[in-house]
């Protein structure tokens, strides 16, 4: 008999969004993988035209959609025990969402078995919605974190940049100044040890946030991050007006929260920062100079912040970078799908106006490219296919990975999801309107879960 040719050629329909907010989809009826690599070696896109007669052929199902992998820029695995619950309490409060919920289950980290199992069953939920590469915070506990990386490894999925957590102040369970940066060095090696390439599991610098971490932790994290090439550093930014003001009164000699970062070697090339909400004058520009990537929180902006991100006015106006996340579990989705409609939501509520008499009307300085505030409300809207851009070439682009992931273009690492429709949440219009490619994706961006997640490859290989 014949051996199998070593490349599969995926036929149907195959869409990606790789050109930016406001740019269409981009389609193609085929995409070929080379087996043996996970790399994407053909695409019938335009006017190349794929000959599936030299590679094994996997017909997709007539109303689904092969899409890149979901990256989620900013996600607590160890929130996910409490996923759903807490976020009606303010974030910073004695009896706050991190006094009464994440601090106390973070704590049960510690426990080295009771980590294996939660972290075994947090990647078994990020591959479940289709999430392919999530940038995680764990614990400040070094076990713990490891196991979650064993955990990745073990099921060759997600892609995970996971983050040993380092607070030495402000918090239970403080660590020492110098324990806190020698578990973080063994960390670093021991992760890249196991994963020389970085491919699959890399580890990331995490400073919970500047309260609880003193000059002398941050200063020393920095060093740290100079010392190992490459290695990337993540963080909470500017994510409420009490923190920002509560930053500003431990770190006075700075003039926002970016600067304090900058100072301590910690602000560097790539970093990932969530939230960036209540941003002060100057951080944008420092941002946008340093090349870091925010982390784009909507679901839990609503709650904790009380703000929507301008993802057009800092992606557009500024040239900054964004991505999306869940956030789990200040977001209370582990779904990407739900966090691309949070996303869209958050930028209508930019457009909210009211009557110019209006008691609560306040106008905002205009920039001096004289457009209007009501302009600028306007230039906000986001579609649910820039979502689909943010949580993937964008995310690829966030953990710098922009070249190999995030679309479907020769060369790069086959990460993709089918997401169908032909499931119960979805309806089918026989005759009617709304059944056109666009429109049926569009109605699982907006009305999909887990059960429209058919299948998720990670480079090359199906892990769903």
């Amino acid at each position: 008999p014949n051996p199998m040719p070593p490349t599969t050629c995926y036929v149907g329909r195959v869409v990606d969004a790789p050109h930016g907010l406001g740019a269409p989809l981009r389609w193609a009826s085929a995409v070929v993988v080379d087996d043996a690599t996970g790399r994407i070696v053909d695409v019938a896109r335009d006017d190349n035209i794929v000959n599936t007669a030299t590679h094994k052929v996997v017909e997709l199902p007539e109303r689904a959609f092969l899409v890149p992998g979901f990256v989620d820029a900013h996600v607590h695995a160890s929130q996910y025990p409490f996923a759903g619950t807490g976020i009606d309490r303010p974030l910073m409060a004695e009896d706050g969402f991190l006094a009464k919920h994440a601090f106390p289950t973070e704590s049960m980290f510690a426990d080295a078995g009771r980590a294996r199992v939660w972290y075994d069953a947090f990647v078994d939920e990020m591959i479940r919605q289709g999430t392919t590469c999530a940038v995680v915070y764990a614990t400040q506990h070094r076990a713990g974190c490891d196991a979650l990386v064993d955990a990745a490894l073990a099921r060759g999925a997600p892609r995970c940049l996971v983050g040993k957590v380092s607070m030495d102040r402000l918090c239970p369970d403080a660590e020492t100044l110098e324990a806190s940066l020698a578990d973080q060095e063994a960390f670093i090696d021991r992760t890249r040890g196991l994963d020389k390439t970085g491919d699959l599991v890399a580890p990331i610098i995490t400073p919970r946030f500047l309260p609880t971490c003193t000059p002398e932790l941050l200063k020393g994290l920095g060093e740290v991050a100079a010392k190992y090439d490459g290695v990337f550093v993540q963080t909470h930014l500017s994510e409420t007006i009490d923190e920002v003001d509560f930053s500003k009164s431990l770190f006075p000699d700075f003039p926002h929260d970016a600067a304090a970062l900058d100072a301590f070697g910690l602000l560097r090339d790539g970093a990932i920062l969530a939230h960036c909400v209540h941003m002060l004058p100057g951080e944008i520009e420092l941002l946008k100079a340093r090349n870091a990537t925010i982390a784009h929180c909507p679901s839990s902006n609503f709650y904790f912040a009380k703000e929507a991100l301008p993802v057009k006015q800092l992606v557009q106006r500024h040239g900054l970078r964004v991505a999306l996340a869940t956030d789990l579990a200040g977001g209370y989705s582990p779904s990407m799908l739900c966090a691309m409609r949070y996303a869209v939501l958050a930028s209508k509520t930019l457009q909210f106006r009211r009557h110019a008499a209006s008691t609560f009307f306040a106008a905002t300085k205009d920039k001096d490219d004289g457009m209007t505030e009501d302009a600028l409300r306007e230039a906000h809207d986001l579609t649910h296919f820039d979502a689909l851009h943010l949580a993937t070439q964008a995310g690829a682009d966030a953990v710098g990975r922009g070249s190999s992931l995030g679309s479907f273009d020769v060369g790069k690492q086959f990460d993709a999801v089918l997401l169908d429709a032909d499931a119960a949440n979805v309806r089918r219009f026989e005759g009617g309107t709304a059944e056109a490619p666009e429109d049926v994706l569009q109605k699982i961006l907006c009305l999909g879960d887990d059960r429209n997640v058919a299948r998720v490859y990670v480079n090359g290989g199906q892990v769903k």
